[in-house]
């Protein structure tokens, strides 16, 4: 897969290769994430989802180390949000929409081969199945309003769990993700309190937003993956 760059609105510039998809800003944005490097709420000038061989003998290094190293080989700009999956860069779901004014985009990447059932019994990591999402927000929240944002968006990602019908090899009841799902929230800085937005609820537009999206670009990328283990 040859390298990819596509520029956005507002100079943020989304880049797809075999090896990895970056998203660089152009000014520190806040992100709330569960990603190894430079994780939870932080100030993020750049985002990395680098494939990593499942298949590579030891020693291996720390995944931090691992993505910080990857990072500065591309040149991001720092500091930058990194996650890793095994799952081909070929399953990624890409989705936009527009409401009342509110923009928002997603992209997914998944492998399906380690789905879990939430509250299935803990066991080893098996095989390249990680759903890893950014969902990029055109308007600022509130920090609380990030977290339900990422509520959200989780919520999309089982929504096209069950819908594709897929099921946890452990307990062979319906999945919810995998064991190793890593996501994250992205929105523009704001100056003052009343620019952002307090709440993204099922019931506001940017609920609708965000969950019209997040289920669209989860769906593209599990059709990926079952088309590609069809063949």
């Amino acid at each position: 897969m040859s390298l990819l760059k596509q520029d956005n609105q507002g100079g943020i510039r989304f880049e797809h290769s075999a090896s990895h998809i970056t998203l660089t800003l152009p000014e520190p944005w806040p992100v709330l994430s569960s990603a190894v490097l430079n994780g939870g709420f932080s100030s993020i000038r750049s985002l990395l989802n680098l494939r990593v061989d499942q298949h590579a003998p030891p020693p291996w290094p720390p995944a931090q180390q691992t993505l910080q190293q990857q990072a500065e080989q591309l040149m991001l700009p720092t500091p930058c949000c990194g996650m890793m999956t095994a799952a081909s860069m070929r399953s990624l779901g890409y989705s936009a929409f527009s409401l009342q004014q509110l923009r928002a985009e997603c992209w997914v990447t998944a492998g399906l081969s380690n789905l879990r059932r939430s509250g299935d019994p803990a066991d080893a990591f098996a095989g390249a199945g990680t759903i890893n999402i950014w969902l990029l927000l055109h308007f600022p929240l509130t920090p609380a309003a990030m977290a339900e944002a990422l509520i959200q968006l989780t919520e999309a990602k089982v929504t096209a769990i069950r819908d594709a019908e897929l099921l946890s090899p452990l307990s062979s009841l319906p999945a919810s993700g995998t064991g190793t799902d890593s996501h994250a929230v992205i929105c523009p800085p704001h100056t003052t309190p009343e620019q952002a937005l307090a709440f993204c609820g099922k019931h506001t537009t940017a609920g609708e937003l965000i969950g019209r999206v997040a289920l669209d670009a989860c769906e593209q990328s599990i059709g990926h993956c079952l088309r590609a283990a069809a063949h």
